[in-house]
């Protein structure tokens, strides 16, 4: 019994060794290209934060512009549905505005929701402003275009209106507007 065992245990060997030296040579080529380059859109935050010694004044800012992006990032999913309900846009100071208010309990939920992303938006366009040393008006400039640019199809937003007399509300109709 242990002859036969050991034979075939010779046999598969002698079979198996010609696989293994073959199995170490590339036997075919692939094509990784694609058709098209492949296009990637990031959308990232730098933040940049100064280590050592620090006055009181400096701790307290920082701490409430954490404080303040926190509380943007603990709230954007709120924002969303809001926008995705068309309860509210932005509106050209780089906020978010009430559109259509629902009634009772929920309606004074969507206000509050908007007073909280509103203050926290406030501060920190003038945090930047500072930062930056230019107008607060010319950063609300800037998120306004960055707001519009982000919304999506469907969504309040308020635009220049085409005669240039003022701003005028309207549905973003598509990513490019």
């Amino acid at each position: 019994m242990t002859i036969r065992t050991h034979g075939f245990f010779l046999w598969i060997a002698a079979l198996s060794a010609p696989l293994s030296l073959t199995s170490c040579l590339p036997t075919f080529d692939v094509d990784v290209s694609t058709p098209e380059p492949i296009k990637v859109d990031l959308s990232m935050d730098v933040h940049v934060y100064q280590h050592g010694k620090a006055d009181e004044k400096t701790s307290e800012e920082q701490a409430s512009y954490r404080a303040a992006m926190d509380a943007r990032r603990d709230r954007m999913q709120e924002i969303q549905e809001l926008k995705n309900n068309r309860f509210i846009g932005e509106n050209r100071e780089g906020k978010v505005e009430i559109r259509n208010k629902p009634a009772g309990e929920y309606g004074d939920y969507v206000a509050k929701t908007v007073r909280e992303e509103n203050r926290d938006r406030e501060f920190l366009m003038r945090h930047e402003s500072e930062e930056k040393g230019v107008r607060v008006g010319q950063i609300r400039e800037e998120q306004w275009r960055h707001w519009q640019r982000k919304s999506f199809p469907g969504e309040w937003i308020e635009v220049e209106d085409p005669d240039g007399s003022g701003y005028l509300w309207q549905q973003k109709e598509a990513a490019g507007q």
